[in-house]
């Protein structure tokens, strides 16, 4: 790990780093995209510009992609010209979604989705979603064990207020209130 990501990620253990399946990824954006266009008229010309930007495009686009664990957050960044970067803190993860459509599945393929507490569902989808990760289904089950022991650990760590017993308590009002009147009374 190179000492910009030991900053990026202060306070914070590194448990695992996706790798994303490049060589996978770009035959799926590129049989995926011959299906799609090649099946009308119109997109067929649209073909011969298409395939050679996926072959050029893609694999520059893939190596911006970067997904970390950490015992506190899943970190990702993303983006060739518009770079994006989110940090999805494990306690707001609600699930970690895995989807594998009929291209993607012959390509063995997964597109994983990060959804949060607090999110506006509907149309907008997912928080975070990420294809091609190496062992997706491993990493899912990572990240999911990960916020199930973080959010445990936190639960056992919150502190119960202690019991006072209440004539040790009433004492303490009493004393409160009269120290309140003589400040009161020096300043009326």
């Amino acid at each position: 790990m190179s000492s910009s990501d030991s900053s990026m990620y202060h306070n914070e253990t590194v448990i695992e780093t996706a790798t994303f399946q490049k060589d996978v990824i770009v035959r799926y954006q590129l049989w995926a995209s011959v299906i799609l266009f090649g099946s009308t008229i119109v997109g067929i010309p649209l073909l011969l510009i298409i395939v050679p930007l996926i072959l050029l495009i893609w694999p520059r686009v893939i190596n911006t992609w970067k997904c970390v664990l950490t015992n506190r957050a899943v970190h990702v960044e993303k983006g060739l010209f518009v770079k994006v970067k989110k940090t999805i803190p494990l306690e707001k993860i609600t699930d970690v979604g895995s989807v594998q459509g009929p291209i993607m599945r012959h390509f063995d393929l997964h597109s994983l989705s990060f959804e949060t507490a607090g999110q506006s569902g509907g149309a907008a989808g997912a928080l975070v979603t990420l294809l091609g990760i190496e062992n997706s289904e491993s990493f899912r089950e990572r990240v999911l064990d990960t916020r199930d022991a973080s959010n445990k650990g936190a639960a056992s760590a919150e502190v119960t207020p202690q019991t006072v017993p209440d004539d040790q308590l009433l004492r303490e009002i009493r004393d409160s209130l009269i120290r309140i009147e003589e400040h009161l009374g020096q300043s009326g």
